[in-house]
C-alpha cells in the first residue's frame, strides 16, 4: 500500500494498457465508470467524466488548444515529447478483500474519494514547470499550475488477486495563471512520493473510520490493514507478492521492507502480462477461497456496521485541529532527531503516518502552517527540492555551539611554538599534511581546532606523534569517539587513552545543564588543565553532542579541543552537521588529503576519484577488482572468495553486504567452509541475537511502533511498572486503538 511512479512509455501504449484491466469487459458502463478525467487543466481543456481513449491518446501526445504539439523539436522537425507518469494508488489487501470479496461497495467510494484528495494536493503542491523570471530572465519552477490527469480504478494484480487501484496519469502537459502550456516538471512529484502515499493512507483510513471499520497500523510509515481481516486470508490473497519476495530471496537482496527500492525493481522485472477474464467466475473464485480458508467477510463488515450506528457526532468542545496540531508536534519531535533540516513532504508523511485516519492531509497543513507561524518552524535551505524545515531548538543549538567555539578563539596559549614543532617533526615519517596538522594543533591559541581528513590519510598515525609532543610538553591527551569500537581502535593506533563520547558526556551532563559546585568545578577544573581531548569521528556527532561537548570543555576551561573527522562522511544517527557547520562558521582546520592507506597506485587513484564525486572514473580504476556475480550467487561467491584466502589475508580481509539477509546469507556460508576444513569444530549452538529497532524518542511513545515478540531493555527503573534498569521484557500484545502494548 504505498503510491509508485511510473513512466508512459508512448500515448499508443498508454492507451492500449489502460483500455484493458484485465477485470472489466470493455465498453460496458462499469468499464467506463472505472475511468474519469481529473484536475483543474482536464477542466480547462472541458474534460471531464469518462475517459475517452481518443482524447487520452490526444493529451498524451501534448496536444494544446491553440493548435500546438508540445515537446522538444529535434533537428529533423520531429517533436519528441514524454507522455506523462503514472502515479498508481494502492489499496491495503484487507481493504480489497472487503470491498471486492466481500462486496462493500461503499469501500469502493472511499478509494475514490481518498485518490481524488491526493490528486489535489499533488495539484497544489507537487506540480511545477519551468518558466522564464520576468526579472532575471532565468529559467525557474514555477508551481500553481493546472494538471491533467486521466485515471483508471483496477481491481486486480497481475496475478488475478483482489487488488482496488487507481493509476492516475498524469499528462506531460500544465496550464499557468497566464493561461499558457507548459511542459511539467515532475521533481516535485518524485520528491513528494512518501507524502503522497501517506495522504492516500490517511484519507483512505479516514474514510472505513465513517464506515464503522477499525484499522490496525502496520509499519511506521501508516500503512494499515483492516481489523479483523486474518493475516492469513490477506497472504493467501497476496501471490504477487510472495513472488517478488522469493524473487529477492533467490538474487540475495534482503527483504523488501529493508529495500522498498530493490523490491520496485524486481516488481517490474517479474511482472507478468495482464489477462482477460471472466468478471462473475473470478468473484465466484474468490469467494470459494475464502471460504476455504475460514475468512467471513459478512461478519467483518457486521460488526462494521455496528460500530457505524454507534460512532459519536464532532466533539464540538475540543479545539478545532487539536489533534492534528499534537501529530504535526509529534512529527517535528519524530524528524528533528535525526535530522537538522528535514523536508515538507518529509513533515506531513509523519503527521499523517502517526496515526493513520485521526488527521486529514488539509488538517496536517494547516498544523504545519501553525507551527510555522508560532516561531516552532523555520524555513530553511535543504539538499532536496521542495520547502524544508528546521526547529527552533535545532537553530539555537547551532548557533550556540559556533558562539563557543568562536569565544574561544585566540583566548588561549600554544602547547608548542611552531618553529619548535617543526624542528621535532623535521626527521620524522610524517608526510606534510599530517606534520601540519600536528603543528596546527600544537601552536594554536584557540581552543577548538580540527583535522579535516579523508578516510585513508593517516590520522591516527598523526595523533600518536600528536599525543606524543603534548606529553613533553606536560599535557595529557584524552580520546572520544562516537562507538566503542571506534574508542578501542583510536587507543590501540596512537597510544591515547580512549572512550566513547556518549559516556564522557554523560559523565559531565550536569555541567553541560549548568549544575554543580563551586568545589567540584574546581577540582575537575585543575585535573583538566593540562588536557588535549581529541574527538575522533567528529563528524558522526550530532548538534547536540557538539554543543554539550563545547559547553563542558568551556566551563571547564579546557586548553585544547581537537575535532577529527571529514565533512563528507556520513553525517550523525542524530540530527545535524556540527562539524561542517563549525568550520564553515571559521574553526581553525587543518586538511590532511594525502591517501597513505592504499599503497597499489590503481587503488590510491580510485579513491582520490571517489573523493572527487567521479564515481565512473573510481570504479574504472578498480575493474581489475572487481567480481560481477549474477544476484542469486553473491551471497556463495562472496563467502567463496573470502575462504579461497590464504589465513593471513583473511586477517586483513574483511566483508561489507548491503543488507542484513546478505550477510547473514554470507555468514553462514562462511562458517560452513570453516567447518568443512576444520578451523572450527565442536558442537555447535544457537544464541538469540537482538538486532536494534532504530526507534526515535518519539516513535518510542507509539503503540504502534512495537511488534509481538519484540525484546524491550529499560534503561532506567520504573517502579509502576516492577521494572529494574537493565530489565529486559518480551512484547505479548499491542492495541495501536488503545495505544497500550502488553509486556
Amino acid at each position: 500500500m504505498v503510491a509508485s511512479i511510473g513512466k508512459i512509455a508512448s500515448p499508443s501504449q498508454g492507451v492500449a494498457y489502460f483500455e484493458r484491466d484485465g477485470y472489466y469487459a470493455k465498453e460496458t458502463a462499469a468499464h467506463r465508470e472505472a475511468s474519469a478525467w481529473a484536475g483543474r487543466g482536464a477542466e480547462a481543456l472541458g474534460l471531464s467524466g469518462p475517459v475517452d481513449p481518443g482524447r487520452f491518446r490526444s493529451v498524451l501526445e501534448g496536444e494544446v488548444p491553440d493548435g500546438r504539439r508540445l515537446g522538444r523539436r529535434e533537428i529533423g522537425g520531429n517533436i519528441v515529447h514524454r507522455p506523462g507518469r503514472d502515479v498508481t494508488l494502492s489499496a491495503p489487501k484487507s481493504v480489497s478483500l472487503m470491498a471486492l470479496v466481500g462486496g462493500d461497495e461503499r469501500i469502493v467510494e472511499a478509494h475514490d474519494r481518498a485518490v481524488t484528495e491526493t490528486l489535489d494536493w499533488i495539484e497544489a503542491h507537487a506540480v511545477e514547470t519551468r518558466m522564464r523570471d520576468p526579472v532575471t530572465r532565468a529559467m525557474v519552477r514555477a508551481g500553481g499550475q493546472k494538471m491533467v490527469v486521466a485515471t483508471f480504478r483496477h481491481d486486480t494484480s497481475r496475478n488475478l488477486d483482489p487488488q482496488l487501484h487507481t493509476h492516475a496519469v498524469i499528462a506531460n502537459m500544465v496550464q499557468g495563471a497566464d493561461g499558457k502550456w507548459r511542459t511539467m516538471v515532475d521533481d516535485g512529484l518524485f520528491g513528494g512520493k512518501m507524502a503522497i502515499g501517506a495522504i492516500y493512507r490517511a484519507e483512505l483510513a479516514r474514510g472505513l473510520g465513517d464506515l464503522g471499520y477499525g484499522v490496525d497500523k502496520t509499519h511506521p510509515d501508516g500503512r494499515f490493514e483492516i481489523a479483523g481481516v486474518p493475516r492469513e486470508a490477506v497472504e493467501a490473497f497476496s501471490t504477487r507478492r510472495q513472488e517478488i519476495e522469493a524473487a529477492m530471496a533467490e538474487r540475495g537482496m534482503g527483504d523488501t521492507k529493508d529495500s522498498p527500492h530493490l523490491a520496485a525493481r524486481v516488481a517490474l522485472a517479474t511482472r507478468a502480462a495482464k489477462r482477460d477474464v471472466d468478471r462473475g467466475e473470478l468473484a465466484r473464485l474468490w469467494k470459494r477461497q475464502a471460504k476455504a480458508l475460514g475468512f467471513s467477510p459478512a461478519k467483518v463488515r457486521a460488526e462494521a456496521r455496528k460500530a457505524e450506528r454507534g460512532l459519536s457526532g464532532p466533539d464540538l468542545f475540543s479545539a478545532p485541529g487539536r489533534v492534528a496540531g499534537e501529530a504535526a508536534a509529534w512529527a517535528v519531535a519524530h524528524l528533528s532527531e535525526r535530522e537538522a533540516v528535514f523536508g515538507h513532504a518529509d513533515l506531513l508523511a509523519a503527521t499523517l503516518a502517526r496515526d493513520p485516519g485521526a488527521v486529514s492531509a488539509r488538517d496536517a497543513e494547516r498544523a504545519i502552517t501553525a507551527l510555522e507561524r508560532d516561531g516552532s518552524l523555520h524555513a530553511a535551505r535543504g539538499l532536496g527540492h521542495g520547502r524544508h524545515w528546521a526547529t527552533d531548538a535545532a537553530l539555537a543549538r547551532e548557533s550556540e555551539a559556533i558562539a563557543l567555539m568562536r569565544a574561544g578563539q585566540g583566548a588561549g596559549k600554544a602547547v608548542m611554538r611552531r618553529w619548535v614543532a617543526e624542528t621535532k617533526l623535521h626527521r620524522g615519517r610524517l608526510n606534510e599534511g599530517q606534520k601540519e596538522a600536528v603543528k596546527s594543533v600544537l601552536a594554536s591559541k584557540d581552543r577548538v581546532v580540527a583535522v579535516q581528513g579523508y578516510a585513508g590519510t593517516g590520522k591516527t598515525t598523526m595523533l600518536k606523534r600528536l599525543r606524543a609532543l603534548g606529553e613533553s610538553r606536560g599535557y595529557r591527551a584524552v580520546g572520544l569517539a562516537p562507538s566503542a569500537s571506534a574508542a578501542r581502535t583510536l587507543q590501540e593506533g596512537s597510544g591515547i587513552e580512549s572512550g566513547t563520547l556518549q559516556r564522557w558526556l554523560a559523565r559531565h551532563g550536569g555541567i553541560a545543564e549548568g549544575r554543580g559546585t563551586a568545589d567540584g568545578l574546581k577540582r575537575l577544573r585543575a585535573a583538566n588543565a593540562k588536557t588535549i581531548l581529541v574527538v575522533d569521528e567528529s563528524s558522526l556527532a550530532s548538534s547536540e553532542q557538539v554543543r554539550d561537548l563545547l559547553r563542558i570543555a568551556t566551563t571547564l576551561r579546557i586548553p585544547r579541543v581537537v575535532l577529527v573527522g571529514d565533512e563528507r562522511q556520513l553525517g550523525a544517527v542524530e540530527a545535524g552537521k556540527p562539524f561542517a557547520q563549525l568550520k564553515a562558521a571559521g574553526m581553525e582546520t587543518a586538511v590532511m588529503d594525502d591517501i597513505v592507506r592504499q599503497r597499489d597506485a590503481e587503488l590510491k587513484a580510485a579513491v582520490r576519484a571517489s573523493l572527487q564525486g567521479d564515481v565512473k572514473a573510481a570504479f574504472a580504476r578498480l575493474c581489475g577488482n572487481v567480481r560481477q556475480v549474477e544476484h542469486g550467487d553473491l551471497a556463495a561467491e562472496t563467502a567463496r572468495l573470502w575462504l579461497d584466502l590464504s589465513p593471513e589475508l583473511r586477517e586483513r580481509t574483511g566483508i561489507v553486504a548491503p543488507t542484513r539477509a546478505l550477510r547473514d546469507g554470507i555468514n553462514a556460508t562462511v562458517r560452513e567452509g570453516l567447518v568443512a576444513e576444520g578451523a572450527v569444530s565442536g558442537p555447535a549452538m544457537e544464541v538469540p541475537r537482538l538486532v536494534p529497532r532504530d526507534l526515535t524518542r518519539a516513535e518510542m511513545t507509539r503503540a504502534g511502533s512495537y511488534g509481538v515478540g519484540d525484546t524491550v531493555i529499560f534503561a532506567r527503573t520504573y517502579k509502576t511498572l516492577g521494572v529494574e534498569r537493565g530489565d529486559e521484557r518480551r512484547v505479548a500484545s499491542v492495541d495501536t486503538r488503545m495505544g497500550t502494548v502488553r509486556l
